[in-house]
């Protein structure tokens, strides 16, 4: 029976993704993804990618995925969906496995299943969901290594490591909270003799193979690094970044007024107090760490070259949703723990078809709605049918111009 409900979940996560999938045509950045993958040989999309700020993994596994199912823009949205159900199975386990209760890990991944921000970012041909994909699943290895020791999940664990690596940066704060958790882990149960026991020693060797694995990327990397630290276009984060990242980790959309902001942010800090007062298992910390240190870490680093971002914490917002799951089923009373339950999957998925009702969908492509652009698919689609011979098409911004690559014709 519990396998039957984990597939239902998985099921309303598939059906919740594929939802308007291609209602909206792709933007600046889903441009560059179409375009690497069929524009250019693969020595020159390497290059290209070098010259961007993004690792190669998802461009590399995309590009063979687009070998198999073509370059349509379903297919290439398709990519990202699979991974999004995916990252709900690899919630499941990595919940499972901390908290030894199938209970628990059945009703995390509902909530993941249904998280609009999670939804949100599993309608782009970007690599957002591959990376949340990753984040779980190694930090389910690592758990699975601790509790038994064996090398085949520390081999397994550090490959992870090395491929969340090589698909986005702000992954690194995840995996610097997993290694905070090993090496807390590691002192907490040897105590003073932590340096020659097991589970120090082996994933010691776990991060070298993920090291080793790294290190034909890593002068690309530094390159990177220096053309970002020289000037990168995200603005600083001001006072009400961090609520306003919570409030969209929960519900996904464009953020609410400062007032309903502050009161989530009260909310949040409760949660988070009440989990870690009544969760029991070790793997708390995980999930804990693993969402506190990326604000942190960006945070920190803002002060110097501002890189937060409202779209990168959704690798973050992952082990919210589980915290927020947790703490509501910790609750003593059976009829406001069901409550709380029922109304959270609710307001989850109301949230979802607001924000796709505040995007106006049915008029996106139209000059009905005043206040919508119709596109760059119907720009390019009424260039295609009367661009003559001769005809010179002119374009004003690079936003527009990859973006108008990919659906021009002409």
């Amino acid at each position: 029976m519990k396998k039957l409900y984990l597939l239902l979940i998985l099921g309303v996560a598939t059906i919740l993704r594929y939802y308007n999938n291609t209602a909206v045509a792709l933007w600046h950045d889903e441009a560059f993804s179409a375009l690497y993958i069929s524009k250019y040989g693969w020595g020159e999309m390497m290059h290209r990618i070098i010259l961007d700020v993004h690792p190669p993994l998802y461009y590399l596994v995309l590009r063979f995925w687009a070998m198999i199912f073509g370059h349509s823009l379903l297919s290439l949205r398709g990519f990202s969906i699979l991974f999004g159900v995916l990252t709900v199975y690899a919630g499941y386990l990595l919940i499972r496995q901390a908290f030894k209760s199938q209970k628990l890990a059945l009703f995390a991944a509902l909530l993941l299943a249904v998280n609009p921000f999670s939804i949100q970012y599993s309608l782009e041909a970007r690599m957002y969901t591959l990376g949340t994909f990753l984040v779980l699943l190694s930090s389910y290895f690592l758990l699975k290594a601790l509790d038994e020791q064996k090398r085949k999940y520390w081999i397994w664990y550090g490959c992870l490591v090395a491929a969340a690596a090589y698909t986005h940066y702000f992954l690194l704060f995840s995996l610097v909270a997993q290694g905070l958790f090993w090496l807390g882990y590691c002192v907490y149960k040897n105590r003073g003799m932590f340096l020659k026991s097991k589970e120090f020693l082996y994933g010691l060797g776990s991060y070298a193979l993920s090291l080793i694995l790294y290190i034909p990327w890593l002068p690309s990397f530094l390159e990177q690094n220096s053309r970002v630290q020289s000037g990168y276009w995200i603005p600083a984060p001001d006072r009400w970044a961090v609520p306003g990242t919570i409030w969209k980790m929960m519900f996904g959309g464009q953020g609410t007024n400062r007032t309903i902001l502050l009161i989530a942010s009260i909310v949040t800090v409760f949660i988070l107090f009440y989990f870690l007062r009544k969760s029991k298992d070790s793997g708390k910390w995980l999930i804990f760490l693993s969402l506190v240190v990326p604000f942190l870490a960006s945070l920190a680093l803002s002060f110097k070259t501002a890189i937060y971002l409202d779209r990168y914490f959704v690798f973050a917002s992952l082990y919210f949703a589980m915290i927020v799951g947790i703490a509501i089923l910790e609750i003593p009373q059976f009829a406001l723990r069901r409550a709380l339950a029922v109304i959270l999957i609710a307001v989850s998925v109301v949230a979802f078809f607001k924000n796709w009702q505040d995007m106006d969908v049915k008029n996106l492509f139209t000059n009905r709605n005043e206040n919508r652009k119709p596109g760059m698919a119907a720009v390019s689609e009424v260039i295609n049918d009367r661009a003559l011979a001769g005809d010179h098409i002119f374009v004003g911004s690079s936003f527009i111009f990859f973006t108008f690559q990919y659906y021009n014709h002409t």
